[in-house]
């Protein structure tokens, strides 16, 4: 379901009050939604009246614009709020027409998808951060947490093909274990965790196994397989050696990953999956004395749906040839991108979560099993993959944001974090972050490319902890510092309050750029953390003193251009190649065939 993007949330705190959280003025009121192009101006249009905030019986903090807010150009509001929110369960939602919706269908959702909901309609960010939560629920967590201890057995790391020691050392002494979506560690991965003393678990992801680079070696086709049962034995046998001679022997094996997101032949059917998990994945874990880790699954319908067939269609397959045995996956794999406290509470703390009794229902007593509901309460979780990154993708949050998510300092929505709620749950063994470092352009990696902490790194080191410092690093370059040609031009954008740059790239025929000069130390490869806004993906085109430029693609940070209450910017890291010690010039917009993003700041990672 989808409401007009004219729509926004009102939602209900102790500290606003329900009627007067933010006015449209007269001239949003009548105003229409237009599309950033030759036409029409971004900057004009729909505007929050923030005077008409009240502001009682909490005061908060009023909106500060960017002539007098001292971080004007970060995206981040300066609406600051404290006190509790009370529980409104109306789910209100007031149109621009004035008119209410009541959504009653959303009581019957579970939290995580009631709250994806309303991020989507609630979409303005001086709504969201002056309310203590959308849809009127709130954080059970206090306000103030202690700092955690620093390391954790539960902590893990997801490796990628492209870090090195230098994105990871930052934490070998606070994680106990990793993966890297094969069987086996790449060199360096195995040496750096055999000096730390550092687990490497082993996993068969896909319906093949790997090469010692990672790549394929042979497949588990049903009709024609190029892999043996005992290919998938010597496999797992030879990564434990390797790790046994050297370091901590390898304990478990994880089974297929996210086989619910895609139809086939893409991802495996649940009849499939048990096919290839009797035939490769079990007997090479039962060979190799290896606890089984089942195939991930998540708190989604989907997921749900996916893991309960496979686990009836394994169970039907326990007296064949090649047996699926259910008994022995001793744990549950489950991927979750929300970081609310109370929502992992109830989403996966013990045998009355919903994951487990949502498998359960979907179980039943099939098979003429009557005992499914005390297997599914005697297996323990590993959240295998984690961020904040889907808990709206209006924007998705950067890093920034989800550092504060995760160290407690959004308390009033997310408690003490998903990170420290885990530490502190029995059912829940081991977890890792999604992932070190990736080549996407997205902001959820724990470091830049060179190895300095993103403000994701810092919280992931320090769970919970409300200190840690989330601003993203570098030195601040505002759109008033660039040097614009063509038709790019500066204007302040209405919804956020700040000064950003439009009409770069490719517009009405004509050219624009947008350059800044940068000073680095030293000759080298720097990320970059960029501020934009855009309504739909945009590419943008970047290049370094004037060399080859680089291609990116932004995704869509709100439902609205900068006259529209939903109006967003949000940050992403780009890594650059070949910055020359001292002065250096970065251009956007060069060669480019249509518009680019609205450009807030950069800053430069040195």
């Amino acid at each position: 379901m989808r409401t007009s993007r004219s729509a926004f949330l009102l939602c209900t705190c102790a500290f606003l009050s329900n009627s007067k959280l933010a006015s449209v003025t007269a001239e949003s009121a009548n105003s229409t939604f237009q599309q950033e192009d030759g036409n029409n101006d971004p900057s004009i249009g729909i505007a929050i009246d923030n005077k008409n905030i009240t502001e009682s019986p909490i005061t908060a903090a009023p909106h500060t614009s960017a002539t007098n807010n001292p971080l004007a150009g970060d995206s981040s509001p300066a609406f600051a709020t404290t006190g509790t929110c009370s529980n409104d369960k109306s789910f209100r939602i007031i149109r621009k027409n004035g008119t209410a919706d009541w959504c009653k269908w959303l009581e019957h959702r579970k939290k995580g998808a009631r709250r994806r909901w309303c991020d989507k309609w609630n979409n303005d960010r001086l709504v969201k951060e002056a309310c203590a939560l959308s849809c009127g629920e709130c954080s059970n967590d206090t306000p103030v947490q202690p700092p955690p201890v620093a390391n954790s057995s539960k902590r893990g790391l997801i490796i990628g093909m492209r870090e090195s020691e230098r994105n990871v050392n930052h934490f070998k002494d606070s994680v106990s274990w990793f993966y890297n979506y094969s069987q086996w560690p790449s060199h360096w991965e195995g040496k750096w965790a055999d000096a730390n003393g550092i687990e490497f678990v082993p996993t068969i992801h896909k319906a093949y196994l790997t090469n010692r680079d990672l790549s394929p070696w042979c497949f588990f086709n049903s009709t024609q397989p190029t892999c043996s049962k005992q290919d998938a034995i010597n496999t797992i046998r030879a990564s434990i050696n390797d790790r046994t001679n050297n370091g901590v022997a390898p304990r478990y094996l994880m089974g297929f990953n996210e086989m619910y997101n895609d139809p086939p032949p893409i991802d495996l059917t649940p009849a499939e999956a048990a096919i290839f998990w009797g035939k490769y994945v079990q007997p090479a874990a039962v060979a190799n004395g290896l606890i089984l880790v089942s195939p991930t699954t998540s708190n989604k319908d989907k997921g749900i749906k996916w893991f309960a067939d496979f686990l009836k269609q394994c169970y039907d397959r326990r007296f064949q040839t090649d047996p699926c045995d259910i008994e022995i996956i001793k744990r549950f794999a489950v991927h979750e991108y929300m970081c609310y406290s109370d929502l992992f509470e109830e989403g996966y703390g013990g045998g009355s979560s919903e994951l487990i009794t949502g498998l359960a229902q979907q179980l039943g007593n099939y098979g003429g099993k009557n005992d499914w509901l005390a297997y599914l309460r005697n297996r323990d979780l590993w959240v295998t993959e984690t961020n904040c990154f889907w808990e709206s993708d209006a924007p998705h949050h950067d890093s920034k944001e989800q550092c504060l998510r995760a160290t407690g300092q959004k308390w009033q929505t997310h408690g003490s974090g998903h990170l420290a709620k885990m530490n502190k749950m029995a059912n829940v063994e081991r977890y890792a972050w999604w992932t070190v470092w990736n080549i996407q352009t997205k902001p959820n990696y724990l470091t830049y490319r060179n190895g300095q902490l993103t403000p994701i790194g810092k919280a992931y080191l320090s769970p919970g902890n409300p200190k840690v410092d989330c601003e993203f690093p570098g030195v601040k370059l505002y759109a008033r510092d660039a040097t614009l040609t063509g038709t790019a031009e500066l204007f302040t954008c209405k919804s956020t309050g700040t000064q950003m740059i439009r009409r770069g790239g490719r517009f009405t025929g004509k050219d624009g750029t947008v350059a800044f000069t940068v000073n680095v130390p030293s000759w080298g490869n720097y990320a970059i953390n960029v501020s934009y806004l855009t309504v739909g993906a945009r590419n943008l085109n970047v290049s370094v003193n004037n060399g080859r430029p680089g291609y990116y693609t932004f995704r869509s940070t709100s439902s609205s251009w900068c006259w529209g209450e939903g109006g967003a910017s949000t940050v992403v890291p780009l890594e650059l190649t070949g910055l020359r010690a001292g002065i250096n010039t970065i251009t956007f917009g060069s060669s480019m065939t249509s518009m680019m993003p609205l450009i807030e700041w950069i800053s430069v990672v040195v």
